[in-house]
């Protein structure tokens, strides 16, 4: 009898132990679920970072208010003319005059004054001593997520709020005779040179010491900071919106630009496209 239980004892244990090595062997990773967990967290709180925005666009509605978007936080509000060592504005100026000289061959501009030279250079990358704004905040946001090489970076937009008396008329040129003349910083309205320029619902500020950051006390009580890690979410917001760049350049450079972005994440063309 005993001999008997024994081995009865013995057969229960060999059968429990082969079935626990069965469920551990179909047992699921416990990755997985943490991992999901995780991505839930990150779409949560993109989508509240994404509602904070919302709130600083209507917190910025009056058209008083004016955008720039800038791909780092870490960066100044400084012109191209002045971001690099050695800054001189004899050398700047020359510089302006050959480009002058050099785009009458490839545009036609009658009676065009410098202010309209200096916004139609500042267009196509010439340095100068502008810098882009828009009175449209979502494509000051555009902008600030472009440049994908700062993807590991927080973008940041600045709301300005714009005062008449800032604004430069270029047309009267006995009190603005020439960019390069202005004491202190202005902003200008551009006449329409170029589609894209209206798209982008575009301005400029004019610096005349472009080699310095312009820091008022506004830029800093009036700026939303995106985090790297939701750059592409706010994409993708911008882009159901219909802000994008086959919108924004108004060209077939912006169109390319705006399906190269679908294609390299693999977003679905829509059907009328097809």
């Amino acid at each position: 009898m005993g001999a008997k239980f024994c081995i009865d004892r013995q057969r229960l244990i060999e059968s429990a132990t082969m079935r626990l090595a069965v469920c551990l062997r179909n047992r699921k990773p416990t990755a997985a679920p943490s991992r999901k967990i995780d991505m839930s967290d990150k779409v949560v709180r993109s989508q509240e970072k994404w509602h904070e925005f919302l709130s600083f666009l209507d917190q910025h509605m009056p058209s008083r208010w004016i955008f720039r978007g800038q791909s780092s936080e870490a960066w100044d509000l400084r012109p191209s003319a002045g971001r690099k060592p050695g800054y001189d504005p004899l050398f700047e100026e020359r510089v302006f005059r050959v480009f002058k000289k050099d785009a009458r061959l490839h545009t036609h501009m009658p009676e065009t004054n410098d202010w309209d030279w200096l916004a139609l250079g500042q267009h196509f990358g010439l340095p100068t001593r502008l810098l882009d704004w828009s009175t449209n905040p979502l494509v000051a946001c555009f902008f600030a997520l472009m440049d994908e090489s700062y993807d590991k970076e927080s973008a940041v937009v600045y709301a300005y709020p714009l005062n008449e008396k800032q604004i430069v008329d270029p047309s009267d040129a006995e009190t603005w005779p020439s960019p390069f003349k202005l004491k202190e910083v202005g902003f200008m309205l551009p006449s329409s040179l170029a589609p894209r320029i209206s798209n982008q619902r575009g301005l400029f500020s004019i610096h005349p010491r472009p080699d310095e950051p312009w820091r008022p006390k506004e830029i800093e009580e009036h700026k939303f900071i995106i985090p790297a890690e939701f750059r592409y979410t706010f994409q993708r917001k911008l882009f159901r919106m219909g802000v994008d760049a086959a919108h924004i350049w108004a060209n077939l450079e912006g169109v390319c630009g705006s399906l190269r972005w679908q294609y390299d994440r693999r977003l679905g063309i829509s059907a009328a496209g097809l």
